[in-house]
């Protein structure tokens, strides 16, 4: 009876709410997907007055484009070109690795006898935002000091799109 009236409850709250839930995001990486299914984006950020950002969105039902100063370009990103940056991104265990790398972590010798691991988390001006999501699975990470290498050199790649297309 409880659990009947938590739930009435529940979808009252639901039915009457002004608020719209937001689809969660699914843990779990899927292993078959639509195209249309597969979008990929880099974003720029800045701590730095002036500095100008943009974004890059690739999305597998063909409508892609790289939006800066406001303005949106479309790019032409073949089905081929997306899947061969995806499996770049499984090389690289992107779905695997930190979703940040502005903490450093060092091992300092102590006292002669014990090594210890130093933690510092740095300030961040500059990244680069980089999100894979595949049906409702979303992985996103930050790119700090070119770090991970990987993925930094996959952004380099996406980017080099926007010089092909003239943008």
């Amino acid at each position: 009876m409880k659990n009947n009236l938590l739930l009435f409850t529940i979808l009252l709250d639901i039915i009457f709410s002004n608020n719209v839930l937001a689809k969660p995001y699914s843990p779990v990486l899927p292993t078959q997907f639509p195209l249309k299914k597969i979008q990929v984006t880099i974003s720029s950020q800045s701590t730095k007055e002036n500095a100008e950002s943009y974004q890059i969105l690739l999305n597998g039902n063909g409508n892609s484009y790289f939006i800066k100063n406001n303005q949106q370009q479309p790019l032409n990103v073949t089905n081929d070109t997306l899947i061969e940056l995806l499996n770049d991104f499984y090389a690289v265990h992107f779905f695997e690795i930190s979703d940040t790398f502005n903490v450093k972590k060092k091992v300092v010798l102590k006292d002669n006898e014990t090594a210890t691991t130093v933690i510092n988390k740095e300030p961040v001006t500059e990244s680069k935002k980089v999100c894979v999501q595949l049906r409702a699975y979303k992985k996103c990470l930050s790119i700090v000091d070119n770090q991970p290498l990987g993925v930094s050199q996959i952004v380099n790649k996406i980017e080099s799109l926007i010089r092909k297309t003239g943008n």
